[in-house]
């Protein structure tokens, strides 16, 4: 079994969600993924703050999705954590504690340990429900409200019972693997760029095998090159089964880790 733990589906009010899962879905059975994570990507659509309409779209179309297709996606919320907050949590309890969505995505809207998403981060600890947060080491190109692995690790020593999935690897490097090694809630996604050797042998010794997860950011990355990563490591049969699913099952869980 393969669950991939990074994808994006790159649907708008203009660019209807069918024809691309069913890209994906064909995708998928080609390189034998079973079950992925479900995350829009607002980015891609020309706005990284989407409005309250824009927020309550998102969500209905991951919960449409996910009931045109059920067991296939574990799909999350996108949060702009800009807009009020009594918003944003009448929609997390709506579509994800009382819906079909499993759990929220931070993007680049603003850096890990801003205070503004302190009611967010007490919503998600007290419902038990899984977060996965964009990070990245960069020296060019970053954007203003971009988190570090090291803003991530601010935040998440702040909120030890906060399940967080920290994004891409190959982003975050050696330095964002120490950043985390001590906070056993936080865990890392194998996404990031395309791949290079060592990092993952790397992030398995200093955080053992059940803090790894596959991911593949697609379809900015293809399935093939991201699961190739994971295929090039030598690990134990049981280490390559908690990266490739056993971990994803335990973490996109709601109420329960």
């Amino acid at each position: 079994m393969i669950i991939d733990s990074h994808l994006h589906l790159l649907f708008t009010r203009k660019n209807r969600w069918e024809p691309l899962v069913e890209k994906t879905l064909h995708h998928m059975r080609s390189v034998g993924i079973d079950k992925t994570c479900l995350m829009p990507h607002p980015q891609f659509a020309g706005n990284i703050y989407p409005n309250q309409a824009d927020m309550t779209f998102q969500a209905e179309t991951l919960a449409e999705i996910t009931k045109a297709h059920p067991d296939l996606f574990l799909p999350l919320l996108f949060i702009n954590p800009s807009l009020p907050s009594e918003f944003t949590l009448e929609l997390m309890e709506k579509h994800i504690v009382k819906g079909n969505l499993v759990g929220a995505k931070f993007h680049i809207s603003m850096i890990a340990d801003d205070e503004r998403y302190e009611p967010i981060y007490a919503f998600l600890e007290r419902h038990d429900i899984p977060l996965l947060f964009h990070s990245w080491y960069k020296t060019v190109q970053r954007t203003t409200f971009e988190s570090t692995p090291a803003d991530i690790a601010r935040m998440a020593r702040k909120h030890p019972s906060l399940r967080i999935l920290m994004a891409h690897l190959t982003g975050a490097k050696l330095r964002g693997i120490q950043d985390i090694k001590a906070l056993p809630n936080v865990y890392l996604d194998t996404s990031g760029s395309q791949p290079e050797d060592g990092y993952l042998e790397r992030a398995i010794e200093e955080l053992g095998a059940d803090r790894v997860l596959f991911g593949s950011d697609y379809p900015i990355r293809a399935f093939s090159t991201q699961l190739a990563r994971i295929d090039s490591v030598s690990m134990s049969q049981e280490d390559r089964e908690k990266v490739l699913y056993r971990n994803a099952l335990r973490f996109f869980r709601k109420g329960g880790a």
